[in-house]
């Protein structure tokens, strides 16, 4: 099959300036989701997708291929589905590689852990599902959340429920975006219709992991939560 890896990655980051890029543990962010997916058994092609030149000559170091993105696909209003949707019709026109199957890495999540990515693919295939996603379980339930009036007063969100104990409730996961495989035809027919996950299809598969592999960098405490984790994930 043919399995390709999209690592979108935009420059001009508000909260943390040039953070796919910036040193972590001596390395650029980006170099650990690129290596992640070199890692892999199963992706057989791997682009960043970016339009910034940093980002670019940095993530030009390794054996991956660099697509500009346009830059209406680039704006932080953009769904991150049109970038992806951009890097599989290009490598299409210019490579004629055709993806069965693709594979979505966040470039800011820089902790994973060996074999995951190919554990995604192969409950993607195995399942005959649209797409195979990261999940991690839900510690706060709706169930207990409140809204509140003008007054200030606290409404139960869910006010029918009466259960309130952990072990009475529905587990609960939610996407944690480090690893998305989707097959191809899903993504591509999905163009034009919107909603939360539209893109990955009806019938999604959640693999549970552990939080530390979803650690997205957003601001500098997320920067020493991973290098915490990275440090400890090699020993140190």
């Amino acid at each position: 099959m043919n399995i390709l890896c999209v690592i979108p990655a935009r420059g001009g980051s508000k909260g943390l300036k040039n953070k796919n890029v910036m040193s972590l543990c001596g390395r650029p962010v980006i170099s650990y989701t690129i290596e992640a997916a070199l890692e892999s058994k199963l992706i057989n092609k791997i682009v960043v997708s970016t339009e910034d030149k940093k980002i670019a000559r940095v993530s030009s170091r390794y054996k991956v291929q660099i697509i500009k993105r346009p830059g209406k696909y680039s704006v932080d209003s953009a769904p991150i589905e049109m970038a992806l949707r951009h890097a599989v019709s290009y490598i299409k026109d210019k490579a004629g590689y055709n993806a069965d199957i693709v594979v979505w890495l966040q470039a800011n999540m820089p902790v994973r852990k060996k074999g995951q990515i190919d554990k995604v693919i192969r409950k993607l295939i195995s399942t005959g599902a649209d797409s195979a996603v990261t999940v991690r379980c839900v510690d706060q339930y709706p169930q207990w959340m409140k809204t509140m009036d003008k007054e200030g007063f606290l409404l139960p969100f869910m006010p029918k429920i009466k259960a309130y104990r952990r072990q009475d409730l529905t587990p609960m996961f939610l996407l944690d975006g480090a690893i998305v495989a989707m097959r191809r035809n899903v993504l591509m027919d999905t163009t034009g219709k919107h909603g939360v996950h539209v893109f990955m299809g009806k019938k999604i598969v959640g693999v549970i992991e552990d939080t530390k592999y979803a650690t997205e960098l957003h601001d500098k405490d997320d920067v020493n939560l991973a290098r915490f984790y990275l440090s400890e994930k090699n020993g140190r």
